[in-house]
């Protein structure tokens, strides 16, 4: 990871030029407020660019109903998100990705991973539009 940066609720960086890794922090409780700073603070660091996206869910407590839909917006959370990756070697977090997946049908391609590797793999075969 390259160009790595510390914010107060996660950790981000780039893959590659068009690739940015997520982490939270340990036992993050996610509401509305973190939600919308996280996106400024991604928006701010992409500086409008569109991404991808590779996030460690694994430290994920909770989100609350507002946060998650406000992340799966097209005008909050998903703005400037080309497709997503979720890593979670968690059984709290990979419940959490599982059903926002299935419940809210991102409008974006995304898929939950357990490591980092598959999930570039899958990543980088969304950018040539060699995944279904």
């Amino acid at each position: 990871m390259i160009d790595k940066q510390e914010c107060e609720n996660i950790t981000f960086g780039k893959i590659e030029n068009d690739i940015i890794f997520f982490k939270y922090k340990p036992s993050i409780e996610i509401d509305i407020h973190i939600a919308k700073d996280m996106v400024e603070k991604r928006m701010a660091y992409t500086q409008g660019d569109d991404v991808y996206t590779l996030i460690d869910f694994t430290n994920v407590k909770s989100v609350t109903k507002e946060a998650r839909d406000y992340m799966n917006n097209p005008d909050g959370g998903l703005r400037g998100i080309l497709g997503g990756a979720f890593l979670s070697n968690s059984i709290v977090s990979t419940l959490f990705v599982n059903l926002y997946l299935k419940v809210n049908s991102p409008a974006v391609p995304a898929k939950l991973f357990t490591n980092t590797e598959d999930a570039l793999l899958w990543i980088k075969k969304i950018k040539t539009g060699s995944v279904n």
